[in-house]
């Protein structure tokens, strides 16, 4: 077996992605896995993942390294880190080794990288599966345009998106739509500075709702506020046109939206402030997405990674 762990501290599309890469890479090889932490999944709510094998014991501080390893585990692997010169940040680069880890390894990092998971797009939108009382049809039509908003600390540094950002992908997403009768939706984590930054926008799901997410709001640093998080997910999922910001809750509802027609999102991803051609994590790149720059121009996925592999090229910082 190998394991993982998802931690308070981590909001749900963290978790997701320590969840979905460890399976993957279990069965990778053959193995089978084991989620620790398994009572601090924030969508226990709305989503019942399988969480593999029971993990016995194990104890260490978040992010590791652990001061005692569970039953039957043996080996420790943390996934590559390297820091980016300008923003101080993950550069994000693949890690073969963590693909290959022996049985019996505890894995740890961001385990965030396209190449982990995009093969195998059909099979985690399955793993992904909530409740079916979850169908919002009033936001899935082709007049509609979801957007994620994400507030709070993403209000500030490298990831934070101004109004223009939001302005400049509602003006492309009437265009690619042909529709100037297109409604605009927010589901956030912050509905205050949600309806300062997108004053066209009505704010809706959780944060309208008067129900609470009883594992939400209470446990962690990072706190989602609002009603049932499942709700603002399960609209993403749906939508047929989405604008996403940089954040890891956005990313796995939209990316897994089988109706989705139109997805619009910040070019470089964590760094849309700062970067003059770089991305991070490095895999961010979603090849059926359009990609907004800070001018508002739009590039599909493949032609992004066409420009980054120039970039890298004279770069050392991305020489595995």
């Amino acid at each position: 077996m190998i394991t993982s762990e998802i931690y308070y501290g981590s909001g749900i599309g963290n978790q997701i992605w320590h969840y979905i890469v460890t399976r993957l890479i279990a069965e990778r090889n053959g193995y089978s896995y084991g989620i620790m932490g398994k009572d601090r999944w924030k969508g226990q709510a709305f989503m019942p993942i399988d969480f593999g094998e029971e993990v016995i014991g194990g104890s260490g501080p978040e992010g590791g390294p652990p001061e005692t390893l569970p039953e039957g585990i043996t080996n420790y692997y943390k996934e590559h880190f390297r820091r980016h010169p300008v923003t101080n940040g993950n550069v994000g680069l693949p890690d073969p080794s963590l693909l290959n880890v022996p049985d019996g390894t505890k894995i740890e990092g961001t385990m965030q990288r396209m190449s982990y998971i995009e093969e195998h797009r059909e099979r985690i939108c399955d793993w992904l599966s909530y409740d079916e009382s979850l169908k919002f049809p009033e936001y899935t039509h082709e007049d509609c345009c979801v957007i994620q908003f994400r507030g709070g600390d993403y209000l500030t540094g490298n990831s934070a998106l101004p109004p223009r950002y939001y302005e400049m992908a509602m003006d492309n997403m009437r265009s690619l739509t042909n529709n100037g009768n297109l409604k605009f939706y927010v589901v956030t984590d912050d509905p205050t500075n949600a309806k300062k930054y997108i004053p066209e926008g009505e704010v809706i799901g959780s944060a309208i709702s008067e129900e609470k997410d009883p594992y939400q709001g209470s446990i962690g640093w990072y706190k989602y506020p609002g009603g049932p998080i499942g709700i603002d997910y399960a609209i993403l999922n749906q939508a047929e046109n989405v604008i996403v910001s940089s954040s890891t809750f956005g990313f796995f509802p939209t990316w897994t939206n089988r109706n989705a027609e139109n997805v619009i999102a910040p070019k470089y991803w964590f760094d849309w402030n700062a970067s003059n051609g770089w991305w991070r994590p490095s895999e961010a790149i979603v090849d059926d997405w359009l990609w907004m720059d800070r001018d508002g121009d739009l590039d599909n996925g493949p032609d992004c990674r066409e420009q980054f592999e120039e970039y890298k090229k004279n770069n050392p910082l991305y020489e595995l």
